[in-house]
């Protein structure tokens, strides 16, 4: 079965709804300046709510800014500087590659640093994430045969494209964040079942 993870969440409402619709994992925003920003206590907060077993994954520029983010998984776009290093391994972190050309394909297969997983985004100017724009899913399809690692992807996907998506691409898990929004930051519920309910659908072969 794909493993779905609901992100850019802001609020408990939204946290329980994508975990009580069949989410695996809930994505949460710790690079500030967006409006799906959530600050340590927030996110904190939040998880209190939660059911058991409910994985968090907390979005930064680098893993060290997780740091006051007690969530099981890292999602992270650049790394630390060597001297910092890890903590607790490999294997809680996720590295997200901004998806422009032929160019990520190489930085795919060069990348040295052991990590859980991969996630592929849409690369944009100015946002790391979040921006509800796709991107060449062959180039998904192409990346996946670069590593041994879970792929995860991202970057426009919705209720009515992610069917399409899993077919050409074949990932471990799928990530939305805007496809399932009434607004930055405020999840619509309707959608996200929907969402979920087409990823399930096709892995039903339905």
């Amino acid at each position: 079965m794909t493993f779905i993870k609901i992100c850019g969440i802001t609020n408990a409402v939204d946290a329980l709804e994508a975990a009580d619709a069949g989410a695996d994992v809930l994505g949460f925003i710790g690079v500030p300046g967006g409006p799906r920003y959530l600050t340590p206590a927030a996110f904190a907060e939040i998880s209190a709510s939660l059911p058991i077993f409910v994985k968090r994954v907390v979005v930064v520029q680098t893993p060290e800014d997780a740091a006051d983010y007690l969530s099981e998984f890292v999602q992270h776009y650049e790394n630390d500087p060597e001297e910092i290093g890890v903590r607790r391994g490999a294997a809680w972190r996720i590295k997200a590659f901004r998806m422009r050309d032929e160019t990520t394909l190489a930085e795919i297969a060069a990348y040295p640093d052991p990590v859980g997983a991969i996630l592929l985004d849409t690369y944009h100017h100015n946002m790391l994430g979040g921006s509800g724009e796709t991107f060449d899913w062959t180039l998904a399809a192409r990346a996946k045969k670069l590593t041994d690692k879970p792929l995860i992807l991202a970057g426009g996907l919705t209720p009515a494209n992610v069917k399409e998506a899993l077919q050409v691409v074949r990932p471990y898990a799928v990530d939305v964040s805007s496809g399932v929004e009434e607004s930055p930051g405020l999840k619509d519920h309707a959608k996200i079942k929907a969402f979920v309910r087409a990823v399930r659908e096709f892995d039903l072969g339905l």
